[in-house]
């Protein structure tokens, strides 16, 4: 059962400050819109999602660099090869 407050609503300081496996056995009796509602709740730099990737349609050419290039061009520089 989820830990609510008096109101209904999420207790997010107490869910946060659960040891890690009971955090993990609380989110997971969560329905899918207090999922929602904790994630919408959490201030950045507290979430526990991982990172969203963001997709963009621009050439990589031409707005920005190819890592796998960058690392190549590193490692001839520095001798360093697979």
């Amino acid at each position: 059962m989820a830990l609510l407050k008096e109101d209904g609503s999420l207790d997010i300081e107490r869910i946060n400050k659960l040891p890690l496996e009971e955090y993990w056995k609380e989110m997971g009796t969560l329905t899918q819109e207090q999922i929602e509602d904790y994630i919408t709740k959490l201030s950045v730099n507290e979430s526990n999602e991982p990172m969203q990737v963001i997709s963009v349609d621009f050439p990589i050419e031409k707005y920005g660099v190819n890592a796998d290039t960058v690392i190549n061009n590193l490692r001839c520089k520095y001798g360093v090869h697979e």
